[in-house]
């Protein structure tokens, strides 16, 4: 198994990130991944177990004997004491059935690691969705931290007027009315926060505190990576279908004759002397007879290949949706990034020109309150456009099947 080294550096408190590392950790190390490694591992090794059967075999042997009396049948046993060491060999020599079931299993093989390569598109991609989603709920927090410097201040400020009389007390109610909902806002986005960092570091399989921190570089955001010449989702259906295939020929091949040999050559001690012996023959074995259960293996498999070719019609299908709606939805996601980035710069030159009014005298509370959370809400739904654009970039790539960092 292959360890990956995690780009981070432990501080006091917190784990810095960066997406590459993640990615890079991710498919790795990810539960998922390892399993889909050990999944391949042992499919290979049936593999080889399968294809051992039609190779030749040679095993050493050693015996030896001791007895006195009669025979079970009656007779004088012919000899006391015997020893033998010697050497068997066989082959299957004309062995279709089992040819058959090697093709299969080692079909099976290619596609197990097949669905590693997917695990680990799927691992990248659920790497970069959980990064953006951190660093997104990260901003939205900071967002909520600088209403709370800018609501506590506005009501500092109207409680000022409202104590000189230059502003009604109902006004002071409404600045501590904001404030309140700006703490129980600030509040929620704090374990948001919290919650996705432990997100993340489960998927590196890290273990969090109880109030789990992460410290996240941005993100320079390249176009999204080309992906291989064949998706691993689909190689992984076409070596499905394939090993069903195999399959079939293998149930069919079980009413095809074998031929096997087998030869033998040992030293042997007994009573009278002793010597080499040696003894060869071949096992010719025709089915004559169809069962049920053959014709029936027959049937099961003729319906796994008609199913297998289903799932890679459908796989086929279900990416090439997946690669058209993920390019649409880069695409909006990246206009929509843009579109906020212009809507949080108006909110705020909008929020400081009605700060200034009200302290004229020229605009109302509810005027400067309107504001503020309009700058606010404008600074959220821009970190949330940024975690879009991060999955809808997740998204495009795992359709095209990039896998590593």
């Amino acid at each position: 198994m292959i360890t990956v080294a995690l780009l981070l550096v432990h501080t006091a408190s917190a784990a810095t990130y960066t997406l590459p590392g993640v990615r890079q950790a991710a498919t790795a190390r990810a539960i998922e991944v390892e399993q889909a490694a050990a999944a391949a591992d042992a499919a290979d090794a049936q593999a080889v177990s399968v294809r051992a059967g039609a190779l030749p075999s040679i095993v050493g042997s050693a015996s030896g004997s001791v007895g006195a009396g009669f025979t079970a049948f009656g007779f004088p046993r012919p000899v006391q004491r015997q020893l033998g060491v010697g050497v068997d060999a066989s082959w299957l020599l004309v062995a279709p059935e089992t040819w058959a079931a090697a093709s299969s299993a080692r079909l099976t093989a290619e596609g197990r690691h097949a669905m590693q390569a997917w695990t680990q598109v799927t691992a990248r991609a659920r790497a970069t969705e959980l990064y953006t989603a951190v660093l997104a709920a990260q901003k939205e927090l900071a967002a909520r931290q600088t209403a709370l410097v800018d609501a506590t201040e506005a009501e500092k400020a109207v409680q000022a007027l409202v104590t000189t009389g230059i502003r009604p007390p109902s006004h002071a109610a409404q600045a501590r009315a904001s404030l309140a909902t700006v703490h129980a806002e600030l509040a929620n986005a704090e374990w948001v926060a919290h919650a996705r960092c432990a997100e993340l570091q489960a998927l590196l399989r890290e273990p969090a505190d109880a109030a789990p921190q992460c410290v996240l570089a941005e993100v320079d955001w390249a176009p999204p990576k080309e992906g291989p010449a064949s998706h691993p989702a689909l190689d992984a259906a076409a070596m499905a279908l394939a090993g069903s295939e195999a399959n079939k020929k293998s149930a069919v091949m079980a009413l095809v004759p074998t031929l096997g040999l087998s030869a033998g050559a040992a030293w042997y001690r007994a009573d009278q002397g002793g010597g080499p012996g040696w003894s060869a023959g071949a096992d010719l074995a025709v089915p004559l007879f169809a069962s049920g259960s053959a014709k029936s293996q027959i049937t099961v498999a003729e319906a796994q290949v008609r199913s297998t070719r289903l799932a890679l019609e459908a796989q086929e299908l279900q990416l090439r949706v997946a690669l058209r709606t993920a390019t649409i939805r880069l695409k909006a996601a990246e206009q929509g990034v843009a579109a906020r980035q212009v809507a949080l710069g108006a909110a705020q030159e909008a929020l400081d020109m009605v700060k200034a009014r009200y302290s004229a005298g020229m605009d109302s509370l509810t005027d400067w309150l309107t504001s503020r959370q309009a700058r606010d809400a404008a600074a959220v739904a821009l970190a949330r456009a940024e975690a879009e654009r991060g999955a809808a970039h997740a998204a495009l790539e795992s359709a095209r099947g990039v896998g590593g960092t």
